[in-house]
């Protein structure tokens, strides 16, 4: 309130009449009063951006959650594997090993 007798009194001591320069005082507040944030409306606004950034924290950790799961179940299989195969090499070697040994002429 105070901002808009400030702004009449500015008018009227640069010779506007004191009716047309509350008229015009009032104009102005009308015109800027629906483009002025409040701080109601930046405290409204924070809230929103922390809620949001909260959300999108909770998503990216289940994602990298869900993510990390996969590619641990990845490395499982892949290890398996390696040792399934290892194992498999090792008895054929042994087989073929004694197999050899077997064959092998004696000496003496």
């Amino acid at each position: 309130m105070t901002d808009r007798l400030t702004l009449t009194r500015a008018f009227e001591s640069a010779g506007i009449q004191s009716e047309l320069a509350e008229r015009l005082t009032t104009e102005i507040y009308d015109a800027i009063h629906e483009s002025v944030a409040t701080k109601a409306d930046l405290a409204e606004l924070e809230q929103n951006i922390n809620a949001t950034k909260a959300r999108d924290i909770s998503h990216i950790r289940t994602s990298i959650t869900a993510e990390l799961a996969a590619l641990d179940k990845k490395i499982t299989v892949v290890g398996y594997r390696l040792i399934t195969g290892l194992s498999i090499s090792m008895v054929v070697i042994a087989v073929l090993l004694f197999a050899a040994l077997h064959y092998w002429p004696p000496h003496g």
